[in-house]
């Protein structure tokens, strides 16, 4: 008798061609806005990511453009995937952020709730496609066939053969040149560089909002188009900029 699994969660991955050639000079750029900043905020087991030391909108620098080029692409066709009409929506990058993991470095679960659409690009990776490196781990909270809460724990011998019925994560090892795509809100992290050299990636948070002329009641459900919004004149009495 067949079992069905519903409810899959869209990873979108894509090599892209032109990496070889582009990767370098990605490398370079992010080596040096990380060497400009002088008081490190990461703990010794935290990689060093752009978005914790003011450095979280490399998608208006130039030196950027060919990435921010894949990634717009990319995240059109992972829409159409997802069935999304075109047409009806804006998209914005709303932030992107080198992150540089060395040695013994890690990336903790976390999700972007101001965002709806993450990518990550691997710039250089130790062992390409090697879990040495460090995964991007995806956390499953739903845990649809969890029959009883903390039946999978490992302080347990309940689970007798893990399956893609039972898993509480999906791991993606880091691949150079590669570009992945996933709901903001899904959780995530990277595991362990247990090797002795540098991974390096880019990471992307896009917002899609209501197109202009959008049905009144889609904004019940995507963000009025920015055109339309006003900001306060004043805040606390004082005036804004």
């Amino acid at each position: 008798m067949p079992v069905d699994s519903w409810f899959p969660l869209a990873i979108y991955y894509e090599d892209l061609p032109d990496a070889t050639t582009q990767n370098p000079a990605l490398l370079a750029a992010i080596l040096e806005l990380e060497a400009s900043v002088q008081e490190r905020r990461n703990f010794p087991e935290m990689a060093w990511t752009g978005d914790l030391h003011g450095i979280h909108q490399v998608h208006l620098d130039d030196r950027f453009s060919w990435l921010v080029r894949q990634v717009e692409a990319h995240v059109v066709k992972y829409l159409q995937i997802l069935g999304i009409d075109l047409s009806k929506v804006d998209l914005y990058i709303q932030r992107a952020w080198p992150v540089v993991s060395r040695h013994q470095q890690e990336v903790g679960v976390h999700c972007h709730n101001t965002a709806h659409i993450s990518a990550v690009y691997y710039v250089s990776v130790p062992l390409s496609g090697s879990d040495e490196s460090g995964c991007l781990a995806f956390i499953d909270d739903a845990r649809q066939n969890e029959l009883s809460p903390g039946l999978g724990s490992e302080n347990t011998d309940v689970v007798a053969e893990w399956t893609p019925f039972n898993q509480d994560q999906a791991l993606y090892p880091p691949v150079e040149g590669r570009l992945m795509i996933f709901p903001s809100r899904q959780r995530h992290g990277v595991t362990f560089n247990h090797t002795d050299d540098v991974r390096v990636s880019v990471s992307f948070d896009i917002v899609l909002t209501a197109a202009a002329g959008s049905a009144a009641g889609v904004y019940e459900f995507l963000t009025p188009p920015p055109a339309l919004w006003r900001r306060f004149t004043s805040i606390g009495g004082t005036e804004t900029p």
